[in-house]
């Protein structure tokens, strides 16, 4: 549209939309905010990462079209400023109304986000299935991942990924506390063979492997990983080769870390647990639920730890709540704890109370923080909003919250406390509040879980073509 001027910063073309402006009077220029729109091209996609911040605008970007500047055809040998007027902009356009433009303006539809734009090619480590498990598991150290592609050749894209659930796997092998189809296997781990990664990862619980192109957008990965699986390989255009690994904790810290950039997610990450309905909750007021007979898993604290590890593999979930005998949450205990135990001589902590490991990992966390206190925060309350939920998730680096009621009526909920005070925990025009991610220690009876497939489900399902998303079918399903 000739009649609508450019501006054009290197590949980012940003167009005036509005035509009632007159740009030959500088007077409308320096009085009226005006508004622009993004349009990216591919390249600059992904050299700024779909963001304006990474974009350097100094005051040398913008030349005078004049007559005295007509020598330098308005270039200053970092950036090209340009428009198809004759007229000049002048010294009035203040920088500072053009970057607060940009900023509000540069928003966009999460749903049609290439998959190109998540890739972590740097976090794309293979073993081969050939290697042992615990060369796999200090491969998984060494480059701090919570999970290794298994190729069993170069290139080989039908490759199955090996984490720290198979790691608990193995551990329960090696003690005989589970058994696989393979006897040879079974013997060879009981008496300290090394065992190839890739035997042991045909017999644990897998999900698909699911791959797309990265020409894919969001609005298609949404409906896999909200269904349940946790991670899908990106490829090629050609779907030859894979050139990173997507899972359900870098999908939902990529859309917390852009939100400000989805005005569309607002409403939702403001509406509270219990009015989205997302979760599974302790709902039978009938029947005193405990650690055994509740729908959300969890272990009494005074239970051996080895019961927790079993528990997990033969649940086939990732972490578990610890309670005391009134149902309290006490703490949490995750797959990637088993880090913890793969020395012979932390073999006596299985035999100790899961308590008591808390305090362990509590205490070990302290010391990789130089001392400083370590208390995540593994739960929030029906009341809390998407967005606190989200922010404690993505702050604990952790697939499940435990959800939580006040132990008594007489104890405030903390969120409605720390709420009462702001309009909205997530405002697209105000910085992220400092208390959704606050280190509040104070806990509750257990009465529920929302994980990251719960949260995925629900922005899944709030897409047109999603409605029908399970966030339990992978489960079901996962062999």
């Amino acid at each position: 549209n000739t009649s609508v001027p450019n501006i054009r910063f290197n590949n980012q073309i940003f167009n005036s939309i509005d035509n009632n402006v007159d740009l030959t009077d500088t007077n409308n220029i320096e009085n009226h905010n005006l508004k622009l729109t993004k349009t990216l091209t591919n390249d600059s996609m992904a050299s700024s990462n779909g963001s304006i911040s990474s974009m350097s605008l100094s005051s040398s970007s913008f030349q005078n079209t004049n007559a005295e500047n007509t020598n330098n055809n308005g270039q200053d040998g970092t950036t090209t400023a340009s428009h198809s007027h004759s007229a000049s902009y002048g010294s009035n356009l203040s920088l500072t109304t053009m970057s607060l433009s940009l900023n509000t303006v540069h928003q966009q539809n999460w749903q049609f986000i290439k998959l190109s734009q998540l890739i972590e090619s740097n976090k794309l480590i293979f073993i081969n299935s050939s290697i042992s498990v615990e060369e796999a598991f200090n491969t998984l150290m060494k480059y701090h991942l919570t999970s290794l592609p298994v190729q069993t050749h170069p290139s080989d894209l039908d490759c199955v990924t090996f984490d720290y659930n198979d790691l608990n796997s193995y551990l329960l092998l090696v003690l005989n506390k589970i058994k696989f189809n393979n006897e040879k296997l079974n013997k060879d781990c009981q008496n300290g063979e090394s065992i190839p990664v890739g035997e042991l990862t045909k017999y644990t619980p897998k999900d698909p492997f699911y791959k797309l192109s990265e020409l894919e957008n969001l609005s298609n990965v949404i409906n896999i990983l909200g269904s349940g699986v946790h991670r899908i390989a990106i490829t090629d255009p050609d779907m030859t080769q894979i050139k990173g690994i997507l899972s359900q904790r870098r999908l939902i810290k990529y859309l917390w870390d852009n939100a400000r950039q989805f005005p569309d997610l607002e409403p939702l990450l403001n509406m509270s647990l219990k009015k989205l309905r997302i979760g599974i909750f302790n709902d039978n007021k009938t029947t005193k639920l405990t650690s055994r007979n509740s729908p959300v898993i969890s272990i009494y604290g005074d239970e051996p730890l080895i019961n927790a590890l079993y528990k997990m593999h033969s649940e086939r979930i990732s972490s578990v709540a610890v309670i005391d005998s009134n149902n309290i949450l006490i703490g949490n205990i995750s797959v990637t704890d088993v880090k913890h135990l793969t020395r012979t001589s932390q073999y006596p902590l299985l035999q100790n109370t899961c308590r008591h490991f808390i305090s362990i990992i509590l205490n070990n966390r302290g010391l990789e923080n130089g001392g400083k206190d370590s208390f995540p925060i593994f739960h929030v309350y029906p009341s809390s909003s998407l967005a606190r939920t989200i922010a404690k998730l993505v702050a604990t680096k952790s697939h499940r919250l435990w959800i939580v009621q006040p132990s008594s009526s007489t104890d405030p909920d903390p969120d409605q406390q720390m709420s009462s005070s702001d309009e909205s925990d997530f405002n697209l025009n105000k910085p992220f509040s400092p208390h959704l991610v606050e280190k509040d220690k104070k806990t509750g009876k257990l009465i529920g879980v929302i994980s990251l497939t719960d949260i995925l489900s629900i922005l899944a399902r709030n897409q047109t073509q999603h409605k029908e998303v399970d966030p339990q079918y992978a489960r079901r399903n996962r062999k």
